[in-house]
């Protein structure tokens, strides 16, 4: 963004909507917030896409702010506003910008198509991530084969593959040594297994992703083989984003929850005054480490990402607590703020992750 942006503070004195405040000014807030409103019952129906959304933003350039290590406080406030609304919307972005920035790392060229989510891109890079803390191991192989340099293998989860998406993935080499590489979904010999009946996300093209024998130009498409530094330098805004999704969930879960203060509910007023105060600490700690994205150290950036996701698990039960009974209804908002809230533990890096790494840190 070119206008100049600051960070609102927050304290547990404030009034409900200074919750859902965005994490730095900018003009297309009610935008963004309206689209992903308007949408959150058919997203969560999965009558349709996160990126029917997504894409109009891209229009107004909200998808790849930050590339570069630049600041991305910018982009957090986009994933952190759509996650108020909309924490499946909010997920395929930080999926998309992800990727994004998988490629900006590495110096590839990024189509003004990617950029805008005109395609989407899908980032499979979970099992590079755990591999690198001792705790899986990557599924995909790269080998030579009559001449060709072909793919081979499953990635158990990936989101965004939609059929015209991009897909980036790490593999395995022949040596031993590792790579990453991309392809697209379209690609011969790529299969999708959707994941359907899920509690949330059902509209996120989450799927099984197979590869055999799928044909890549290594000039092109083997975009690095120096994995370490290449993780090193995505891991800031891959988890920022996804800090920025658990802290806008929790933001729309602890406001529903004060606006339905009173009677009983005041039993857990407690409660609700420590979440907000831990809200309002995560937050400024997300916009000061998205200042500088690349130059955090992996402690902080694990540990905030664990905060946030735990943080958020307490907000939404909180607020079924105050919320009472109508809130029990399978399609109401706060019913749907559980169901994406319980994904947090699972989605990668899971909470066993992050606590095993952040004990290895010491």
């Amino acid at each position: 963004m070119s206008q100049s942006i600051s960070a609102p503070t927050l304290d547990a004195d404030a009034a409900p909507q200074d919750l859902l405040a965005p994490l730095v000014d900018y003009p297309e807030h009610d935008l963004v917030c309206g689209l992903a409103a308007e949408r959150a019952r058919a997203t969560d129906d999965a009558e349709t896409t996160p990126f029917e959304t997504l894409r109009q933003l891209g229009d107004h350039g909200l998808l790849d702010q930050g590339l570069g290590g630049n600041d991305l406080r910018g982009q957090a406030a986009v994933v952190f506003d759509l996650a108020t609304q909309c924490t499946a919307t909010a997920f395929s972005l930080w999926g998309h910008r992800s990727s994004l920035e998988y490629l900006d790392a590495v110096g590839a060229q990024i189509s003004p198509a990617l950029r805008s989510g005109a395609v989407p891109v899908c980032s499979a890079m979970a099992p590079a991530f755990k591999a690198a803390a001792g705790i899986g191991e990557i599924p995909v192989t790269l080998t030579r084969r009559e001449g060709a340099t072909v793919l081979n293998g499953t990635v158990p989860w990936a989101s965004n593959l939609y059929p015209d998406a991009e897909v980036v993935l790490p593999v395995v080499r022949e040596d031993g040594g590792t790579a990453v590489v991309r392809t697209r979904v379209s690609a011969p010999g790529v299969g999708v297994r959707p994941l359907r009946n899920l509690m949330a996300l059902n509209a996120t093209a989450s799927g099984i992703l197979t590869l055999e024998d799928v044909e890549i130009d290594p000039a092109q498409d083997v975009l690095t083989e120096d994995v370490p530094a290449f993780l090193a330098t995505v891991r800031g805004p891959f988890l920022l984003l996804q800090s920025a999704f658990c802290l806008g969930l929790s933001a729309a879960a602890l406001t529903s929850a004060r606006s339905a203060m009173g009677g009983v509910g005041e039993m857990f007023r407690e409660d609700l005054d420590a979440a907000v105060a831990e809200q309002g600490r995560l937050r400024e700690q997300l916009v000061r480490l998205a200042r500088d994205p690349r130059a955090v150290g992996a402690r902080e950036l694990l540990q905030l990402r664990l905060d946030a996701a735990l943080l958020t698990g307490e907000a939404t039960r909180l607020e079924a607590k105050v919320v009472g009974g109508r809130g029990y209804a399978l399609n109401s908002p706060t019913a749907r703020r559980a169901r994406e809230a319980a994904f947090l533990p699972v989605q990668s890096p899971t909470e066993g992750h992050l606590r095993w790494e952040l004990r290895r840190l010491g």
